[in-house]
């Protein structure tokens, strides 16, 4: 079956028939669903958590097709959590109960009144038919006799073999994401029979995921928002990896999850819209390169076209072209390509024979006194740059190396700031490093002449890739204040309670809204939590001012966690807050706290009075969140959509519906600062530069 499609999950399902049912233009949705998990609400799909985590129980997929050059599975999606992984809960359930009864413990009346909290968890959650399911899944995670799979992968998405895949990993050309702890999500792609590490510190965002398949192998490429860590900017993609191996023949076009969630959270994965085209431009061996070369056939490769990119220029020894590919004839042989602009991804076959010598790729070229290469020969591999005619040495290892009458793949991942060298895709090096990061050459170079080892199949791809038509899905949510209206420089020469100050800008008066903890002017333009790590804060408290535009807004405040490292004792809960009423408002807030080797940007709901910790969202930005370094938290929110940013890098992104199916929007009635509690409490995070934007 060759059924080109897109499926934009605008027909409402109820959990559990989605698979097997057509969508509106009649196409199957295949899959499978054993738990009832996937539903379609508010135009995408729903995957809920899985009570039994494993894969092969939970998945969607279309086809089956027939590999060819060209044919492109688009899935547009925000994954629940990228570092989601199964971990059993060391606490167990009656802890679990007793903080999920408790809550965060905002009103103090509630503190022992269990049976109102209970009340309030049974009459106005927003997901009350979901309770048992949850209560089931915490008793298998605090239950170590139920003996659960020990996943740490959790999102499956691409070209598969079969139509539920009992192991993803294995088989087929897909993105898999990986649990990376304090670094939140790794993104892996498959070549051959690895999984190439293409990007650790993925953050939880709507992100583009393009796998095009190629006769043998396939390209991968990501999208999301502007300066994403590590990803294409839409409507441009990133090439990430080619994989030049695999050739089953019949694929199903799949996304599988395996668990989402982590120590007792949970959060659905929200598919916007998946899609499979064949792209014409692309139905070739080489698609979306801008230098590429298969560099076989016969004769001398100086001065031969390449099949894109421009004419060969050998700047030392010789290359003659075999029907295997070229071989080097003489010592220190050096090929250029030049396609006049950057290459983001460089790729080659080498195939070696019973002689083992070394050779390899050459990128950032600007002329032949300037280049880097990345060598690999009978004993280890080498990264070189030759600078002014002198080459250095910038690392070498002995875990990787050739062995006899093999085929390698060497791929070269290039973002301009900083590149990391694959051989078999396993990661050789990973350097951050901008010298020639504007040259444009690329090519190859062999040590010594070898007449049976060969290049073939050389493909440079430019950094930046316009998302081909057919493939668009439309845009990850972007919005942005234009207009400054309020601006706080906590300006003051005595320490004070900042209820009653104005601000700089805009007039507004301050006023404290949630909890006993004072926020104080400092008398030095900023303002403090008044707490310390003897005497932390003593729950969540939030200062807020009026807003005048209920449908957006646009905040920022500059946070110095306190302490200045690790063991102080210290910890970092401040944040900003968006306020409808006392009973419905939402806290987005740095954690950084001893207990765990990274730190977090989270999101806390109150609806209709009522707040569930365990829905609560969250992404681990490693050590964007530090001790003493003050960082900008910038969150946009327009009343159903949120996003977080650290240092204006996009980090969470998060609809209300996405958590709350039926919720309305919220109106912004007052926006301000805040002191979160997140299991534990802040000891005096420092507030600076606070501006608000329509």
């Amino acid at each position: 079956m060759n059924n080109y499609f897109i499926d934009l999950y605008s027909d409402n399902q109820p959990a559990g028939k989605v698979i097997n049912n057509q969508n509106s233009a009649g196409l199957t949705r295949r899959g499978v669903d054993i738990e009832g998990v996937i539903s379609i609400d508010n135009n995408a799909l729903r995957i809920k958590p899985l009570i039994q985590p494993g894969w092969g129980r939970s998945g969607i997929a279309y086809g089956p097709y027939t590999r060819t050059n060209g044919l492109a599975f688009a899935a547009f999606l925000v994954n629940g959590h990228n570092t989601s992984q199964m971990e059993y809960i060391e606490e167990g359930l009656k802890s679990y109960l007793i903080t999920w009864i408790h809550g965060s413990e905002v009103d103090k009346r509630l503190r022992y009144v269990f049976l109102r909290r209970l009340f309030f968890l049974l009459t106005r959650s927003q997901d009350k038919k979901n309770i048992l399911r949850r209560l089931r899944y915490w008793y298998k995670l605090t239950d170590k006799n139920n003996q659960l799979p020990l996943i740490t992968d959790n999102l499956a998405v691409g070209w598969f073999t079969n139509e539920v895949p009992c192991n993803p990993l294995g088989e087929g050309n897909g993105f898999i994401i990986h649990a990376a702890s304090h670094e939140n999500g790794e993104l892996w792609t498959r070549v051959g029979a690895n999984m190439l590490s293409a990007l650790k510190g993925l953050q939880n965002l709507q992100i583009y995921y393009i796998v095009i398949l190629r006769d043998e192998g396939a390209a991968y490429y990501t999208a999301s928002f502007p300066n994403a860590h590590g990803l294409g900017t839409y409507p441009h993609m990133r090439p990430l990896a080619i994989d030049p191996f695999n050739k089953d023949t019949t694929l199903y076009a799949g996304i599988y999850q395996s668990i989402q969630g982590e120590i007792g959270f949970w959060v659905d994965t929200r598919v916007y819209g998946t899609q499979v085209q064949q792209i014409p431009e692309l139905a070739t061996w080489y698609g979306t390169a801008n230098a590429a070369d298969k560099l076989t056939g016969d004769g001398l490769l100086g001065e031969m076209q390449a099949e894109i990119g421009g004419l060969w220029t050998v700047y030392k020894g010789s290359y003659t072209r075999t029907i295997n590919g070229i071989i080097p004839m003489l010592r220190d042989s050096m090929g250029i390509l030049d396609p006049g602009s950057t290459s983001g991804l460089i790729h080659a076959i080498l195939e070696t024979s019973e002689i083992l010598t070394t050779a390899g790729l050459v990128w950032r070229f600007q002329d032949s006194e300037n280049f880097w290469t990345f060598l690999v020969g009978m004993d280890n591999c080498q990264l070189q740059i030759q600078e002014n005619g002198i080459c250095k040495s910038v690392a070498v290892s002995d875990e990787w190396h050739l062995e006899p009458n093999s085929i390698y793949s060497l791929q070269i991942l290039d973002e301009g700031n900083r590149f990391s060298l694959y051989l078999n895709g396993k990661l050789v090096f990973s350097f951050a490093d901008t010298r020639l990061q504007n040259a444009t050459g690329v090519g190859i170079q062999a040590i010594e002449n070898n007449n049976s080892l060969y290049f073939r199949n050389l493909e440079a791809h430019p950094r930046s890739i316009p998302i081909p038509n057919q493939l668009d899905l439309g845009s990850p949510w972007i919005a942005e204040g234009k207009q400054l209206v309020v601006r706080d420089d906590f300006v003051g020469t005595q320490i004070k309670d900042l209820a009653g100050t104005i601000t700089t800008v805009g007039d507004c008066i301050w006023r404290r809204d949630i909890g006993d903890g004072i926020i104080e002017l400092t008398g030095n333009g900023s303002s403090k939590i008044r707490a310390s790590a003897k005497n932390p804060n003593p729950g969540r408290t939030a200062y807020t001012i009026a807003w005048k535009n209920p449908e957006f807004a646009d905040i920022q405040i500059d946070i110095t966690p306190p302490g200045s490292d690790r063991g102080q004792g210290e910890g970092g809960r401040g944040g900003l807050i968006f306020w409808q009423d006392p009973e419905n408002y939402i806290i987005i807030n740095n954690w950084l706290d001893d207990i765990f080797a990274g730190s977090s940007i989270s999101s806390f709901f109150t609806i209709n009075g009522f707040e569930d910790l365990f829905d609560a969202v969250w992404t681990n930005v490693g050590s964007r969140v530090f001790w003493g370094v003050t960082h900008r938290l910038r969150v946009v929110f327009d009343g159903m959509n949120y996003t977080a940013f650290i240092n204006n890098e996009p980090v969470l992104y998060r609809s209300l519906k996405d958590v709350y199916a039926n919720i309305q929007p919220l109106a912004i009635n007052r926006v301000g600062i805040a002191a979160n509690w997140e299991w534990g409490n802040d000891t005096g995070s420092v507030f600076n530069n606070f501006i608000g934007k329509v």
